[in-house]
């Protein structure tokens, strides 16, 4: 019995020295972060193939993990989805038979609805000791890998206000990053945060804004061969830090 008795003790004693080191009431080294709120997007296409684009309804929504790093610095890491809308009009060749010259003028309107899935790998750096201040700054970069999850396309005639076409599609990404289906981006966060200085929780307000280092390509059989359309968005969001 004397070998697990040992070990019950060791493991009581590294216990209270970790408790020892991590008083009640200490700032943790890892926080969650919250946080939700409507998107602006920008989108660029290509001039000889669509006119017209026009951004729709964007929200998105972030769980990310906040690390505390040497310095005063922070490792913020996590998931991010985005909804986003956006209408634009193109040509539209049935029955896969594309003319040899493109005669129409963007006669068809084309909705797409986009789900996105985004890994967010940031360094935050805060203006202030968020134990002590109440109130915060603070300022947030770096590296975003995007996936598009689902892409809904909705196409109607303008001549007839007739709709030819309305399911899923495929999108791939203009680059070699796993076949397509994903891409990079880059993001900067500034923000203000409310500390909660006992509990050292906090809410906090951020603008942000990420561009997009690859375009996506919609190729079909009924539309144009170079669909590219670079995107980037602006979002203001609230959420809470526990």
């Amino acid at each position: 019995m004397r070998p697990p008795l040992c070990f019950i003790w060791l493991f009581f004693i590294a216990f209270f020295a970790y408790g020892q080191g991590q008083k009640a009431g200490d700032p943790k080294i890892c926080y969650t972060r919250i946080s939700f709120g409507p998107a602006i997007g920008f989108y660029g296409n290509n001039p000889f193939h669509t006119a017209n684009t026009r951004a729709g309804i964007a929200i998105g929504a972030q769980a990310l993990e906040e690390v505390r790093l040497p310095k005063n610095m922070f490792f913020v890491g996590g998931l991010e989805y985005m909804y986003s809308t956006f209408m634009f009009n193109s040509y539209y060749f049935p029955n896969n038979s594309q003319p040899m010259l493109y005669t129409d003028k963007f006669t068809y309107n084309y909705s797409l609805k986009v789900h996105e899935l985004r890994l967010n790998l940031l360094l935050r750096y805060p203006f202030g000791n968020e134990t002590r201040n109440s109130l915060t700054g603070y300022i947030e970069g770096g590296y975003v890998l995007r996936g598009l999850v689902l892409t809904h396309l909705n196409i109607i005639s303008d001549l007839n206000s007739q709709p030819v076409f309305n399911g899923a599609v495929q999108p791939s990404y203009n680059g070699v990053m796993l076949g397509g289906r994903f891409s990079s981006g880059l993001k900067i966060n500034i923000g203000l945060q409310h500390n909660f200085l006992r509990s050292h929780m906090a809410w906090f307000a951020q603008i942000s804004y990420m561009q997009g280092l690859a375009k996506f390509l919609i190729q079909e059989s009924f539309t144009p061969s170079a669909l590219y359309i670079s995107s980037g968005f602006l979002q203001f969001s609230v959420g809470y830090k526990f």
